[in-house]
């Protein structure tokens, strides 16, 4: 069975198509995947807004989510890769 996590309401990304990740500057993680989107890119940015009509919406590969949301999802991640959490990068 496939583990996945919830992005955002609607939207599980299956944590076995997870191929990179990077945690960058205390509000974004760019995922790189091998799952083929609509778009072309295989890679999928999940960032920071505080702006509460941005919030868990999607376009041309970016995410955008909440500060406790980033922190969960980098945590599943993390958790899944039996890896030592990363720390953002400042």
């Amino acid at each position: 069975m496939s583990k996945c996590i919830q992005i955002f309401e609607g939207f599980h990304l299956n944590l076995k198509q997870i191929v990179t990740f990077d945690v960058i500057a205390n509000e974004q993680i760019i995922i790189n995947t091998n799952a083929h989107f609509e778009s072309a890119s295989s890679q999928i940015c999940i960032t920071l807004t505080e702006d509460p009509k941005e919030l868990g919406s999607a376009s041309e590969g970016i995410i955008y989510v909440e500060l406790q949301e980033l922190h969960r999802i980098k945590r599943e991640i993390s958790t899944y890769f039996g890896i030592k959490e990363p720390k953002m990068k400042q």
